[in-house]
């Protein structure tokens, strides 16, 4: 099932507390009046352009989806990550508003607090009101929106913020007070407050973060065998989460098996990685926008085994979400940390609210790999990628060090141990060669000749 299939099933299954059908697009108030009241709930999805049977009324725009989603984004107080998404349905296309569960209440519309009671959105009568409002004094601010003692503007990568301008404006259509002043885009943001940057400013921009939040490093290791111990390669990345994760995905790139078949009828390979390369990337993206940043023992953990990879974050599932939750089509979405969280939206890291852990499941089905398994546990959440297992007789799953190799070398070619390790391994070590050599041998890539410190290897006309 993907995305859209599921915006079918919720037209199927009716209106209900998390989902409410809005006939026209020419009815902003009415949409937004929705967000509000789930906003001040348990989060949900407006369907607009869509009858009071769950069919699709007309045929709602992409300009429309954007005028509603500038609507909603100026209208709805105070601010918070909600997506706006146009999706195709049997019958013409409506638009989708996903809603988290807010974590500021009382969200406001037009001067109004508005609640979902049953399937109807209200407005709030006086107790309600009263409860929300001394929920938040009882609150703590929570960690990403406290003051960073000393970070200034200087102390924040420019050319991030830049890059996060352009994208919001030209690509999400976020519209900013003056983009052309960086402590106003910041305070657009919630990332500046009474004039003093607060820590989530620091997690997305800071260049000496892990300086002042040693708790935002994120250490990335490779195995020789599950069951850990040795490993090959150990990496520990800092600096702003958006280099943490194109760093971290780079190390899964290099470290990730490539999966090669030699059919029996062909000498050409067929290849592909051991896992969907989009998964690992959603599941990084989740672990650095949901994590507990306040708990200065924490960071992120990446580790690299021959049949598995994990991905351990410090933090607990929200209350009321258990694991199993989160392979479902839908579940209750609740933002641990709705600034960074939006941030990374604007960055297009994250598409739509609530289906973010679905989306990995499904390109892992896709993939012929097993589901991804979340537990809690050593404090923190530990997402699990079990690798891809091939119906194929003949598979190796090659490395990169191994492919740069084969496609390199001319048949006929001579190698050996010293020689591979200089030319193509030379982070492994030379038990790790050996091992390489060994694998391309019993594939029919390389031939060896000889023994002991003569042994060399050559190169097949077997092709890469």
């Amino acid at each position: 099932m993907n995305v859209k299939s599921i915006t079918e099933n919720l037209l199927k299954t009716g209106e209900s507390a998390r989902v409410e059908f809005v006939n026209s697009i020419k009815t902003p108030d009415a949409v937004a009046r929705a967000v509000c009241g789930m906003l001040n709930g348990n989060g949900g999805t407006i369907l607009v352009g869509v009858d009071d049977c769950g069919t699709a009324a007309g045929e709602c725009t992409e300009a429309e989806a954007n005028s509603l989603r500038h609507f909603l984004q100026s209208k709805v107080t105070p601010q918070i990550l909600f997506t706006t998404t146009l999706d195709t349905i049997p019958g013409g296309k409506v638009i989708v508003v996903d809603v988290p569960e807010g974590v500021d209440r009382p969200y406001v519309f037009d001067g109004t607090i508005y609640v979902r009671t049953g399937s109807r959105t209200v407005k709030a009568d006086a107790e309600m009101m009263r409860t929300m409002v001394e929920n938040r004094a009882r609150e703590t601010e929570r960690w990403e929106r406290r003051t960073a003692s000393g970070l200034a503007v200087a102390d924040l990568a420019g050319n991030l913020i830049q890059q996060t301008i352009r994208n919001a404006e030209q690509k999400r259509g976020y519209t900013f007070t003056d983009s052309k002043n960086l402590e106003t885009v910041l305070t657009d943001l919630s990332l500046s407050r009474y004039g003093q940057l607060t820590n989530a400013a620091d997690v997305l921009f800071g260049k000496r973060v892990a300086l002042r939040q040693p708790q935002t490093r994120l250490r990335a290791v490779c195995f020789e065998t599950d069951k850990g111990g040795s490993y090959t390669d150990e990496r520990l990345f800092e600096g702003p989460a958006f280099e943490l994760l194109d760093h971290t995905m780079a190390f899964l790139k290099k470290h990730v098996a490539i999966g090669a078949d030699f059919p029996t009828e062909s000498l050409q390979r067929e290849s592909r990685p051991q896992y969907p390369f989009e998964a690992l990337r959603e599941g990084l993206v989740n672990a650095l926008a949901h994590r507990d940043y306040a708990s200065f023992g924490g960071s992120i953990a990446v580790s690299v085994y021959p049949e598995r990879i994990e991905i351990w974050n410090s933090g607990k599932l929200p209350e009321g979400l258990t694991e199993s939750d989160l392979q479902r089509e839908t579940h209750a979405s609740i933002l641990v940390n709705p600034d960074i969280s939006h941030v990374f939206y604007l960055h297009e890291f994250m598409e739509r609210v609530g289906r973010g852990t679905f989306k990995i499941v499904q390109a892992c089905r896709a993939f012929g790999m097993r589901v991804p398994k979340w537990s809690q546990d050593s404090g923190g959440v530990r997402l699990r990628f079990y690798a891809g297992v091939s119906t194929r007789k003949a598979v190796w799953r090659m490395n990169p060090r191994q492919e740069m190799c084969l496609h390199e070398l001319r048949p006929g070619a001579v190698l050996r141990v010293r020689d591979y390790m200089k030319r193509f391994g030379t982070e492994v070590s030379e038990r790790q060669a050996r091992r390489d050599l060994a694998e391309m041998e019993a594939a029919g890539c390389l031939e060896k000749r000889g023994s002991g410190p003569k042994t060399e290897y050559v190169r097949t006309e077997k092709r890469d």
